[in-house]
């Protein structure tokens, strides 16, 4: 009789700690004034980088990266600091037994810059895949043509034959270094159109073209291919996120998708742009989320596909897609149309002149941010 009552209680207790351990990981905890056990959240709080300061409701919570657990379910206003960078901080709801994951990535207040190239650049312009940026040399005679600076995630400087390539030289007939440039949706190809002279030559972007194809009477054919390309792959983008997404997208012109293809940018008639999430965090099973986005000259999707680059006169900032912590990260003289992420978004590509008592021509600089 003893064994048999020392067997229940202990499946008793093996079932009450089993229970306990169940309610406790679901975010329960016992309220000892009310007896009874209280539903709460968990925040899991992570930085780029990390040991940044948290704070909630304005009391300090430790550092990232960081579970904060026992907290009632409410709004919460959560704000992340690091010294040398700019602070991060919006409000977030907690809900019972939810894990809300909260990524922040901070950016430097007063980032350095690296020079990329020091020949002096003239016409850079920057792929649709923003993988590379063509540019042209004039000088020296044996260097002048067009030449493709490709953006990887090697470490700087770094001049090399994979980093740094020739696409077209100029010959006693042909000045590419004086052309325009044209790229194709995929980055592939470009146009070159040789200025005065109303010829075009179609380059493979990759690599040097010693033997550069003048494609001036299949012109018209080339740009509807292109133009049928960038339509198809829209559509098929568009598709691939639901109708809402094609719905939203009507009537916008200029779209632009994220890395991912899960956002897209647009412009509206009155010429302000929004941007459509079909994923807004913290949570998929959220509403999709169309964001009116502050206004600027250029718009630009930095590679984490969480973050959009905002390019405006002498400022660059970077916004979250929510339209939350518009962060500058640059002020100063700089080309607007030429302003490029890096793909692992470790620094931003800019055309300036820093020293043009020594040359008209700017150069290309890398914006390190980490």
């Amino acid at each position: 009789m003893k064994r048999l009552f020392g067997l229940v209680i202990f499946v008793i207790s093996a079932l009450a700690l089993t229970t306990g351990i169940f309610f406790y990981a679901r975010g329960y905890r016992p309220n000892f004034k009310d007896k009874t056990l209280k539903p709460t959240g968990i925040v899991s709080i992570k930085s780029q980088p990390s040991g940044a300061a948290i704070y909630i409701n304005g009391e300090q919570k430790g550092t990232t990266d960081a579970d904060i657990a026992d907290l009632s379910p409410g709004k919460y206003q959560i704000k992340i600091t690091k010294d040398g960078f700019s602070a991060w901080e919006k409000e977030i709801s907690v809900k019972k037994e939810v894990v809300n994951l909260v990524e922040v990535v901070l950016f430097p207040t007063a980032p350095s810059l690296q020079a990329l190239t020091f020949t002096g650049v003239l016409n850079p312009v920057v792929s649709p895949t923003s993988d590379k940026i063509i540019f042209a040399l004039t000088s020296p005679r044996d260097k002048a043509g067009l030449w493709a600076f490709n953006l990887s995630s090697n470490p700087l400087p770094l001049l090399s034959s994979k980093t740094l390539n020739r696409v077209a030289s100029d010959t006693s007939q042909i000045a590419f270094s004086s052309s325009t440039i044209e790229f194709s949706p995929d980055g592939k190809q470009l146009l070159a159109e040789i200025s005065g002279q109303h010829m075009f030559f179609l380059l493979d972007s990759s690599k040097e073209n010693k033997n550069p194809k003048e494609v001036t009477l299949d012109l018209d054919k080339i740009r509807q291919d292109w133009d049928k390309k960038l339509t198809s792959d829209t559509s098929g983008w568009l598709k691939s996120l639901g109708k809402e997404a094609e719905t939203a997208a009507l009537g916008l012109t200029n779209l632009s998708f994220s890395a991912d293809k899960t956002k897209f940018l647009g412009s509206r008639a009155d010429g302000s742009t929004v941007l459509f999430d079909s994923k807004p965090e913290p949570a998929d099973s959220q509403k999709t989320a169309l964001i009116n986005l502050p206004k600027a000259a250029k718009y630009l999707w930095y590679p984490d596909s969480r973050h959009v680059i905002l390019v405006n006169n002498n400022v660059i900032s970077i916004i979250e897609v929510d339209g939350t912590n518009n962060m500058p990260i640059y002020t100063g003289n700089f080309d607007p149309g030429l302003v490029a992420p890096w793909p692992d978004g470790s620094k931003i590509v800019i055309s300036t002149n820093l020293n043009n008592q020594v040359s008209s021509l700017p150069n290309l600089y890398a914006i390190e941010l980490r």
